[in-house]
């Protein structure tokens, strides 16, 4: 934790100057209820475009920073933030869109046949873990200023972090691939379970979910994404897109916030 508490204060010292900004994720980072962290970096930038697909895995993640660059010719000028995401998803683009599969151990149209016999906690963690050193050397090969943020620690595994796991295989050991990856991992700014929920998704009271108000949406509200950007990325944060969050917030709360989704690319495969 220390030399993650050394790295934040070395970003906040950077003054980092850009023309575009690009944001990848899943809903963590674009939620169709309200605005995110990437919004509120995004909020009055002349250039902003958010990638983020409710229910995206890491693969997408990197299928579509891949794509973002052939299609913007990512550079110096330009900067990348990166929200990954838990590994126990899969990404699977079928006809003419993703689909949006979400946590394999909250149900998904893979069928609870293909959980049992196909989830494997290690084999997520050796596929995402490789993706994202990808990513490190492309981003460092663009020269585009890039952070990184992670919905829940990677460090941890799936269950560790309330996620779900597979109960049919027995306790696997996975140290030996974080080892293998740790330059990736130490990359990686404190998470949103960690900082905004102390390690429960269950802390804070959150706002009601849009199918059932007798539960919480267990997304980060807009204040909590501002809370996160406070904790790990300052910088981020100008004080016009703190009181439109507030705003957002009040908003989201009374049921009247109209929300679009703005800055998602129009053009995608």
């Amino acid at each position: 934790m220390a030399a993650k508490s050394s790295l934040v204060s070395r970003q906040r010292s950077i003054e980092i100057k850009v023309n575009r900004l690009f944001t990848f994720g899943c809903s963590f980072t674009q939620y169709w209820r309200w605005p995110t962290w990437a919004d509120c970096a995004g909020h009055q930038r002349d250039h902003y475009e958010n990638w983020g697909l409710c229910g995206a895995g890491n693969h997408y993640i990197f299928n579509s920073l891949i794509e973002c660059n052939q299609r913007n010719h990512l550079g110096p000028g330009d900067q990348v933030l990166i929200m990954w995401t838990n590994t126990s998803r899969e990404d699977r683009y079928v006809r003419d869109r993703w689909l949006e599969g979400g946590n394999i151990y909250w149900g998904t149209e893979l069928g609870d046949d293909y959980v049992r016999r196909f989830a494997c906690e290690r084999g997520y963690l050796i596929r995402d873990l490789a993706l994202m050193a990808a990513a490190s050397d492309l981003l460092q090969h663009w020269r585009c200023h890039w952070r990184w943020f992670s919905m829940s620690p990677l460090s941890q595994t799936n269950s560790e972090n309330q996620l779900g796991e597979n109960t049919l295989l027995l306790p696997q050991q996975d140290a030996d691939v974080r080892d293998l990856y740790r330059t990736v991992l130490d990359r990686m700014l404190p998470s949103v379970l960690e900082t905004v929920f102390s390690g429960s998704w269950f802390s804070g009271q959150g706002i009601p979910d849009s199918y059932n108000d007798s539960r919480r949406d267990f997304h980060p509200t807009p204040v909590e994404h501002v809370r996160y950007l406070d904790a790990v990325a300052p910088d981020l944060v100008a004080p016009a897109a703190r009181v439109w969050m507030q705003d957002c917030e009040k908003l989201a709360r009374a049921g009247d916030l109209a929300w679009q989704q703005p800055n998602r690319p129009e053009i995608r495969l």
